[in-house]
């Protein structure tokens, strides 16, 4: 299903502040009112902007101490708000004036302990971001990857990066893969024309494995997550399945 293309995303600038970083998050109906587990864990990060960007009519009644709330309306060529806010959260960072960006869903990704500078984390690179766990994929482009990359987390040097990110939100808007084809078009993208602008990190920067319990995904065949009982060495942890417990014994080494 192919649907009209055109200009996406939100109003481009020239300009920023040279070593300003933000956090950033899209969020939709009841996902605005339930940020208070997850998206204030990173708070903690010193010099470091939180945004949420919400979809709807209006702002929660009740925000959050150190969050900055943006209002945005629904672009119909993503068919659904679920769609829109999956592939713009990439480009409304381009509103903010800053130089680096990591973006996170907004419901199911904790902060465990302070972030390296974001600069230092790209590595010189124009993105980068954890791969999923599992067998490799196949992809538009460049046919397959045993990097396939996990979109819930990514640090950007937005200068350099807006074309990747206009080029994946170019992409979302005209042509419809599912509620979820998000991760395959920024993988699609990053791993076919931009593959020498990533950086691709260790897990600890986008920790999927279960926490304390075991679970099983697919039907079928069904394949156990993997599991682990000590989360010292994590930075970002995410998996929703797990909230409750990491939150309960949320210290770390």
């Amino acid at each position: 299903f192919r649907m009209n293309s055109g200009p996406v995303g939100a109003p481009q600038f020239t300009t920023f502040m040279a070593g300003r970083q933000v956090i950033v998050t899209t969020v939709f109906g009841s996902g605005a009112n339930h940020l208070e587990k997850t998206f204030t864990s990173f708070r903690r990060i010193p010099d470091t902007e939180l945004h949420v960007f919400i979809y709807g009519e209006q702002l929660p009644a009740t925000q959050l101490p150190g969050l900055q709330y943006h209002l945005v309306k629904t672009d119909l060529r993503y068919l659904s708000v679920r769609r829109d806010a999956l592939f713009r959260r990439w480009v409304w960072p381009d509103q903010l004036d800053a130089e680096f960006a990591l973006v996170v869903d907004g419901t199911d990704v904790i902060c465990l302990q302070d972030l390296p500078r974001f600069d230092k984390i790209l590595r010189g690179a124009k993105v980068a971001a954890a791969t999923e766990w599992g067998k490799p994929i196949r992809i538009r482009g460049q046919d397959y990857t045993s990097t396939y990359i996990n979109a819930g987390i990514t640090f950007w040097n937005l200068p350099a990066s807006r074309e990747i990110r206009q080029e994946i939100a170019r992409r979302g808007s005209a042509e419809y893969r599912g509620e979820y084809d998000d991760q395959t078009v920024i993988n699609e993208v990053l791993h076919t024309k931009y593959f020498d602008d990533l950086t691709i990190l260790p897990s600890q920067y986008n920790w999927r494995a279960s926490y304390r319990k075991n679970q099983r995904v697919g039907i079928p065949p069904v394949r156990f997550w993997p599991r682990r009982d000590c989360l010292d060495g994590v930075y970002l942890y995410h998996n929703a399945g797990c909230l409750d417990e990491v939150l309960r014994d949320i210290a770390v080494k």
